[in-house]
């Protein structure tokens, strides 16, 4: 009877033996330190408190599961990245006495739009109008439109063709079709077909 105790027993304690988690031994890495771990440690806290990589740590102790550490496991942990060598000194090639001269920068060369515009110069009441342009592109031909104000010319009775020649500031008189004629207020358009245009308006009365 004492025997079968004594195998129970034994048993028993053998039991208790498998449920504590074999631990792989560390490699063979230098061990700047070791380390025991504490309830709630994780490999990434471990590594931070000792400035190495986690990685570091699992391959310094053979964890094939870096997520799985007990209490009470001693780790080795192995050295960090270390200090960085620093770089060498450059030396000049230059004599002692030789200066340097500053390479002037090109001044950078601003491109202005060209925005053509117009203004009235002089009214004929339901008869003509006189403008002058500024800013014109040369040899462009512009389809000239009137129409009611606040149409911007868009759509309204085309009057003329004026070829800009040297572009830049001309003079120019358009008749005012006779649809128009009695309209207090004009809208002038003058547009290319290469997409510039100018709109002003004016005040169907003679002036000045």
């Amino acid at each position: 009877m004492r025997r079968i105790a004594s195998v129970v027993a034994a048993l028993s304690l053998l039991g208790g033996l498998f449920v504590v988690p074999a631990l792989a031994a560390p490699s063979r890495v230098d061990c700047s330190a070791q380390y025991v771990v504490e309830p709630g440690d994780n490999l990434f806290s471990i590594g931070v408190t000792f400035g190495v990589l986690w990685p570091q740590i699992a391959t310094a102790n053979n964890l094939s599961n870096p997520s799985l550490i007990f209490p009470g496991q001693l780790l080795c942990i192995p050295a960090g990245p270390g200090t960085p060598t620093a770089l060498p000194a450059v030396t000049s090639t230059l004599a002692p006495t030789a200066t340097v001269a500053p390479t002037a920068m090109p001044a950078p060369t601003v491109i202005v739009p060209m925005v053509p515009n117009f203004s009235i110069v002089s009214v004929v009441k339901d008869t003509s109008v006189t403008i002058q342009t500024g800013s014109f592109p040369p040899n462009q031909d512009f389809n000239v439109t009137m129409g009611p104000f606040g149409g911007l010319g868009v759509g309204g009775t085309s009057v003329d063709t004026t070829n800009s020649g040297a572009g830049g500031v001309f003079t120019a008189t358009y008749n005012i079709p006779a649809q128009l004629a009695g309209m207090p207020q004009i809208a002038i358009r003058l547009q290319s077909a290469s997409g510039y245009y100018a709109i002003n308006w004016f005040w169907n009365v003679t002036a000045p």
